[in-house]
């Protein structure tokens, strides 16, 4: 399962990508492996040779699953004191292993930069401008509630204390909540750093806004009255250019990437509506409950 019987790190990868991409963020992960458990939790099974070449890596399969579904099944089961969360799409850089290690020295929560991969095509910037245009460096290492759980690590010891939280999955805005009320220390260090690669594409990642906007939408609205879920429900037209709007800024404010950004606005936008109206089902689902 690791290639150390007494890990030091376990690295939970949440893996709904196409084999390809996990090949590709495993591959980056195997000359960092030393006193490292690798836990893949995985929505389809991986290839037969994807697993043979990779056999220091301890596979699991739950179909169906959401990545932070995925990333608290492999949080249930890591033995280090240091669990590490990324997704296939992601490449480690050669020192992520070391840098975690050294970050987790001084802070009980860390998390990093996420830059754009080489060979990106439209509808992955657009993705990763939806997703991480406030991980784009530069920026200053930070206090942050607002860590990328796709390049974060945790103290096993924090994460059990505050294990209630991500029963439904490891949703980070409820999980970083929780532990800064516990006066955990949440740093995010672009030292830190991991590139997405290219994703599933346009038809996969409209149907994980849709998966994720809708249990984000559920999540808030459980602890929300029927007023407020109302609220939600009506003023959701407004949230894709809110959404929108905070990504050309954020972008716009670190200059660069900025053509890019202008090209995929339109799927950004796009990106942002299907997330809006799932949210809006989710809060409606509260409603309705």
């Amino acid at each position: 399962m690791s290639a150390d019987p007494s890990p030091t790190v376990t690295v939970v990868i949440g893996a709904n990508a196409p084999p390809e991409r996990l090949e590709a963020c495993l591959a980056a992960l195997e000359p960092q492996r030393e006193g490292v458990e690798v836990l893949v939790h995985e929505g389809h099974a991986s290839p037969t040779a994807l697993r043979e070449r990779f056999p220091w890596a301890h596979f699991e399969t739950a179909p169906g699953r959401l990545v932070p579904e995925h990333w608290r099944d492999g949080i249930d089961v890591a033995t280090a004191d240091i669990v590490a969360l990324t997704i296939a799409q992601m490449i480690l850089a050669p020192d992520w292993i070391a840098t975690v290690r050294a970050l987790s020295e001084r802070f009980e929560a860390v998390g990093g930069a996420i830059e754009p991969g080489n060979g990106l095509g439209l509808a992955d910037w657009g993705e990763y401008f939806c997703r991480y245009a406030r991980d784009l460096p530069p920026f200053p290492a930070r206090e942050s509630l607002d860590l990328p759980g796709d390049n974060a690590a945790y103290a096993r010891a924090r994460l059990e204390s505050v294990r209630e939280t991500y029963r439904d999955g490891f949703w980070e805005p409820e999980v970083h909540k929780r532990l800064a009320a516990e006066g955990v220390t949440l740093w995010q260090d672009p030292a830190l750093i991991v590139a997405q690669g290219r994703s599933a594409g346009f038809a996969a990642f409209v149907e994980q806004r849709r998966q994720h906007g809708r249990a984000h939408g559920r999540q808030r609205g459980a602890n929300w009255g029927n007023a407020r879920n109302v609220l939600a429900v009506l003023s959701s037209p407004l949230v894709p250019f809110v959404m929108t709007m905070r990504v050309a800024r954020l972008v716009f404010a670190k200059h660069r990437s900025r053509a890019r950004l202008l090209a995929a606005l339109p799927l950004v936008f796009l990106y942002n509506v299907v997330w809006a109206l799932a949210e809006a089902r989710g809060h409606l689902d509260e409603l309705v409950a």
